[in-house]
């Protein structure tokens, strides 16, 4: 067999490629939101950081139309006022399906609760940490279903406004 030879500009291009493909690709970060608002496409794969120290409620919708394996993160970056709930709302004929921990301080293990909503959330007075990981399961037009993969919070999980 013949030998193949490689110039040094394609031994230098595959060295920068292979780089690139190992480097750690820092996750994108949604600024911490404060009052209604509606995800896109763009935003999968982001984490959330979520501010809920206004003594006001506010939801975050959900894109209505979303990939197979779309995930979302979402996270309390500063304890929720004891007036502010905070919730997700996946949309019409959509829910959240999965089970979801509430730990109090004096608590040795959380409480777990299955949950099947339209809608999910943090109640008032959440603690700073609270999390939450979901992604898209069944891709289904008005039947959109979020499995839940993680979530944690101090108080009880809420799936309406009180």
């Amino acid at each position: 067999m013949g030998t193949k030879r490689v110039g040094w500009a394609r031994i230098k291009s595959l060295i920068n490629e292979n780089q690139n493909a190992l480097k750690h690709r820092r996750a994108t970060c949604k600024t911490a939101i404060t009052a209604d608002t509606t995800l896109v496409g763009g935003d999968y794969g982001s984490l959330i950081l979520l501010n809920g120290t206004a003594a006001s409620n506010f939801e975050l919708v959900l894109p209505t139309t979303p990939p197979l394996g779309a995930e979302f993160k979402f996270t309390l970056v500063e304890a929720s006022n004891a007036a502010a709930q905070i919730l997700l709302d996946s949309g019409t004929g959509a829910k959240f399906e999965g089970y979801a921990v509430m730990y109090k301080a004096d608590q040795e293990d959380g409480t777990t609760a299955f949950h099947s909503h339209r809608k999910l959330g943090w109640g008032d007075a959440a603690a700073k940490g609270g999390y939450l990981h979901v992604v898209c399961i069944d891709a289904t037009a008005g039947a959109v279903r979020w499995a839940i993969i993680d979530a944690k919070s101090s108080v009880a999980w809420i799936d309406a406004h009180a």
